[in-house]
């Protein structure tokens, strides 16, 4: 039984290894299936004083970021926003997982994150890939990072350069 075509693929942004696979991942899909893609990321901030008080200025502030990291994600995946693929960036306010199962939510929508290495107890993916998983409504394809990046040592690299490049 084929699937219909998916109208939209929805891909959540995040620059780790598993991330830059996923978009990957992502526009492959899209191009193969003529889909729109949405390049998605969550932007939270809890403001340390009381709640409501955030001025719009800086909201606006934390959107133009996320949009800013969606364009970088795809320069370390491509060398720039594919020209092939129609691609919408999207940046919303609130927690991952639930910005990525409430952006997919029509019916002929494909969701794509990516899953970070299994755990010790077997447990795979990070907590917005369970999430996805677990509450959305949609197929979810979740992809591990390529296999020359899942070595301890690569791993710890990855860790350093985030943490140093920040």
């Amino acid at each position: 039984m084929s699937r219909p075509s998916a109208a939209r693929i929805v891909v959540g942004v995040d620059r780790s290894y598993a991330g830059l696979e996923a978009l990957r991942t992502a526009v492959r899909l899209a191009h193969r299936e003529g889909a729109l893609l949405h390049a998605v990321r969550a932007w939270t901030f809890v403001p340390l004083w009381r709640p409501g008080t955030m001025p719009w200025l800086w909201q606006d502030e934390f959107a133009r970021s996320a949009r800013i990291y969606v364009r970088e994600a795809f320069d370390a995946a491509f060398g720039g926003v594919p020209r092939d693929v129609s691609v919408r960036v999207v940046a919303e306010q609130g927690y991952a997982g639930q910005v990525l199962v409430d952006h997919a939510s029509r019916p002929t929508d494909l969701l794509v994150v990516g899953s970070p290495r299994r755990g010790r107890f077997g447990t795979g993916g990070g907590h917005v890939t369970r999430y996805c998983i677990a509450r959305s409504s949609v197929p979810v394809i979740a992809v591990p990072a390529p296999a020359w990046a899942r070595a301890d040592a690569i791993r710890r690299f990855g860790r350093d350069l985030e943490r140093f490049a920040r």
